[in-house]
């Protein structure tokens, strides 16, 4: 499949599940949820944000190991903005739990919802045994989805420190996602369309976007199921059945 239009293919799995209408995002948008469940939610967000230098690490372990040095750049730049300088997005993301009232060891002791705990196993999983190629390819259509200005970090950034009162400092999280994040996954794209050139490649591509996706999916849903006590999961926009195979079952007769 050509390049360009493998990376389309790509983009309709990703508007299967548009981020932005996920129920954790709607209800800071709509205004449903509270200020002390935001503070809940946030607390799931950084017990996923905490495992960033472990699948970062994986992935430009893997890219160095498939000697896949334009790979390698590109996971670099992301890992710096992510993990360098004088503060990390770990640091970040502990303003907006200190204005809340929580400290770094109450939310390291803070247990996972069942969604946040799926995502970070199937994030660091992803990007622990499959190529770097692929784990940018998790990665990418979210973070695209993400940045960006207009699009959805961007408006929750407004919504938190606009109606809900949070300072600029404490919501500094959802500034970067808005400012860093549509680089990112503009750059992970770039890589797949140069190097996802063959039919397994593009295969092995297509698995680990929609393994992203629904991973993220997983940590949004963490978000809302700690803030509603609820174990529920969000279904997206489309019915899969619109996409899959028709497949006959084999007739079985009584027994």
């Amino acid at each position: 499949m050509a390049s360009d239009a493998f990376i389309e293919e790509l983009w309709r799995y990703a508007r299967e599940v548009p981020m932005g209408e996920h129920p954790w995002f709607q209800g800071i948008l709509q205004h449903r949820w509270s200020r002390e469940q935001i503070i809940l939610g946030e607390v799931q967000h950084y017990l996923r944000i905490r495992t960033n230098p472990i699948f970062f690490g994986y992935m430009a372990v893997n890219a160095v190991n498939d000697k896949n040095y334009e790979l390698m750049a590109t996971i670099l730049e992301n890992f710096m903005e992510e993990l360098g300088g004088e503060r990390t997005h770990v640091d970040i993301m502990l303003q907006f739990l200190e204005e809340g009232g929580i400290s770094r060891e109450e939310a390291d002791r803070a247990e996972p919802a069942p969604g946040t705990l799926a995502a970070i196993e199937m994030i660091i999983g992803c990007c622990q045994r499959r190529s770097a190629l692929e784990g940018v390819a998790m990665l990418a259509f979210v973070e695209s989805q993400l940045g960006g200005a207009g699009k959805v970090s961007d408006k929750v950034y407004r919504e938190l420190t606009g109606h809900y009162g949070f300072s600029p400092r404490a919501a500094e999280t959802y500034r970067l996602h808005a400012e860093e994040d549509e680089g990112h996954g503009n750059r992970q794209i770039d890589a797949i369309r140069l190097l996802a050139n063959d039919a397994e490649t593009q295969d092995k591509v297509r698995a680990a976007v929609k393994l992203g996706l629904t991973a993220f999916t997983l940590e949004w849903d963490g978000h809302v199921q700690a803030m509603t006590g609820k174990r529920e999961f969000w279904s997206g926009v489309i019915d899969l059945q619109l996409r899959q195979p028709a497949v006959r079952l084999p007739e079985t007769g009584p027994r």
